[in-house]
C-alpha cells in the first residue's frame, strides 16, 4: 500500500532526526575548563617523528600549546593545523617564545605518519610531533580532557580543540574549533606566562606565609595547653 504524502513527509522528518541525533552522539564533549583548569599535566614520555623518545618536561619554560589529531583526518584536522600554523606565523617561530606540540592518537600513527604529515602540512621545525603508548597518551589526554572515540566507518569522532599550557605545564585554557587568529593565540600566550610567573614571583611570599601561619598555630596551641596546666595545678 503506497503511502500518503503526510505519511511520507513525516518519515522523512523522522528519519532526519534520528540522522541529526545520531551525528550529535558520535560528537565527544568539549573539555571540561573549570574542572582541569590549572592541574599539572604529567611528565609523560613522547615518541617523536625520528622516533626517539622525549620527556613532555623538555618543553617546559615557555608556554605550550597542544594540538590532539590523528594524521589520516580529512576532515578537521588538517584544518585545525593549517590554521594554527599561519596564525602562529604571526606570533613568532615554535620553539622560540613558546612551543607547539601536536601529538596523535590514533593508534596506526607512527614517526613515518607524522613525517608525512610534517611535511603535508609544511610546518616549521620548531613544531613537535608525536605519537606515544597507549598509556602515556591516555595520561596526557585525560589531564587535558581531551575526548575521542573510534568511528564504526573508520577514523574518529573527537572534540575540536587545543589545549595552552603554562611553562610549568598546568592548564591554562583552550580555543575550540578549526579556525584561529594571531591576535587570540597571542593573548592566550601571554595569559600562560603570566600565570606561570606570578607563581613562581610569589613562590617565597607564600612558603612564608604559610610557615608563619603554622607558626601561630603552635604558638596558640602551646599557651592554650600552658593555661591549661597552669589552671589544672591551681
Amino acid at each position: 500500500m503506497p503511502l500518503s504524502r503526510r505519511t511520507a513527509l513525516l518519515l522523512v522528518i523522522a528519519l532526519g532526526l534520528s540522522a541529526s541525533l545520531a551525528a550529535r552522539a558520535q560528537v565527544p564533549q568539549p573539555p571540561d575548563e573549570a574542572r582541569t583548569r590549572g592541574t599539572h599535566v604529567p611528565d609523560v614520555t613522547l615518541i617523536g617523528e625520528d622516533s626517539t623518545t622525549f620527556a613532555l618536561s623538555t618543553l617546559a619554560g615557555r608556554p605550550v600549546i597542544v594540538s590532539p589529531i590523528f594524521t589520516s583526518c580529512r576532515m578537521t584536522c588538517p584544518l585545525i593545523t593549517a590554521s594554527l600554523r599561519d596564525a602562529l606565523a604571526q606570533i613568532g617561530e615554535p620553539g622560540v617564545g613558546y612551543q607547539v606540540l601536536t601529538v596523535s592518537f590514533d593508534p596506526a600513527d607512527g614517526p613515518a605518519q607524522l613525517r608525512a604529515y610534517r611535511q603535508e602540512m609544511n610546518l616549521p621545525a620548531g613544531w613537535r610531533l608525536a605519537v606515544a603508548t597507549p598509556e602515556n597518551l591516555q595520561a596526557l589526554l585525560k589531564a587535558i580532557d581531551f575526548n575521542y572515540a573510534p568511528l564504526p566507518e573508520g577514523g574518529f569522532a573527537h572534540a575540536n580543540v587545543i589545549a595552552i599550557l603554562t611553562p610549568t605545564l598546568e592548564v591554562q585554557g583552550y580555543e575550540s574549533g578549526v579556525s584561529f587568529d594571531a591576535a587570540t593565540l597571542r593573548n592566550d600566550l601571554e595569559k600562560a606566562t603570566r600565570a606561570s610567573s606570578l607563581v613562581h614571583h610569589y613562590r617565597n611570599y607564600i612558603w612564608a606565609a604559610a610557615i608563619m601561619a603554622w607558626a601561630s598555630v603552635m604558638v596558640i596551641l602551646y599557651q592554650t595547653r600552658k593555661k591549661r596546666n597552669a589552671a589544672g595545678a591551681a
